[in-house]
């Protein structure tokens, strides 16, 4: 499922229209654009119910967004700024919102899920994205310096996003070409490349395991292999380049970045 291009450029226009009006620096202030819209919300307690929900009152004749904390979703966290900014989308997003308030649409839990499949959850992931790391904003900050991980750091840190979340706003937006693999105990979970980055053939599928030569393999497979360094590799390390591709000549990097507790691992690659 991907969102139509249309709507895609109506997202934008929308969300960076209000982010220039509710912004402080380069942070985008959530809870002044609820209060401007008389948008009730909170920072509560629900269990693993949701990570946040846009309710419509039909007898006080508003809006209630909630907001789980145990999830994560603390106020002025990363994720708890991006679950209140993907509530928002469903509020400004008209059909999201209106659907509400006649009763077309029932309410529902949104999760966090980089698979998601569901058309209306992921127009507000977009809007969320948009809204948080405003193109302009986001360009400034990305370029002008050789591109690495850090470069994602500086970002995340920037716009207090989560470093996925960056990840794909980067890869839509960035100043760089990348490609991205996110793996479990050796599995590859989910991928994302940039449009100027080669459409070579993969070393890997989706829920297969990891090319054995890349960095991210051998932290699974050989104890005390954990590298945070920026490592040099080939290209057929990961992928099946194109012989004609001039690119497939260039010297690929690899960094990745491992999870608190080591539960996944985010391997970036480029070219310089």
């Amino acid at each position: 499922m991907v969102i139509p291009n249309h709507r895609i450029s109506e997202i934008e226009k929308l969300a960076e229209f209000i982010a220039a009006e509710f912004s402080n620096g380069s942070l985008t202030i959530l809870e002044n654009i609820a209060q401007d819209e008389d948008i009730f919300h909170y920072f509560d307690h629900y269990e693993d119910a949701f990570d946040g929900m846009l309710l419509y009152d039909v007898e006080g004749l508003n809006y209630h967004i909630h907001i789980n904390i145990d999830n994560g979703n603390n106020q002025n966290s990363k994720r708890g700024r991006y679950t209140f900014s993907h509530e928002l989308g469903h509020y400004f997003i008209d059909e999201h919102r209106l659907g509400l308030k006649y009763g077309l649409l029932e309410p529902h839990a949104s999760f966090h899920n980089i698979n998601q499949k569901n058309l209306m959850e992921l127009e507000a992931d977009y809007f969320a994205s948009v809204l948080l790391m405003p193109k302009a904003k986001f360009r400034a900050v990305s370029g002008g310096k050789p591109f690495s991980f850090e470069t994602i750091f500086r970002l995340s840190e920037t716009f207090q996003t989560s470093i996925i979340a960056t990840l794909i706003r980067f890869s839509k937006i960035g100043t760089h070409e990348i490609f991205a693999v996110i793996s479990q105990d050796n599995i590859a979970k989910w991928f994302l490349r940039s449009n100027d980055f080669p459409q070579w053939p993969f070393k890997f599928k989706v829920g297969s395991i990891l090319p054995r030569t890349t960095v991210a393999s051998e932290f699974f497979t050989i104890s005390d292999s954990r590298y945070t360094s920026i490592q040099e590799l080939s290209t057929d390390d990961w992928f099946y380049p194109y012989i004609n591709d001039n690119r497939a000549n260039r010297t690929m990097y690899e960094q990745c970045f491992y999870s608190d507790n080591y539960s996944y691992v985010i391997s970036l690659l480029w070219f310089k």
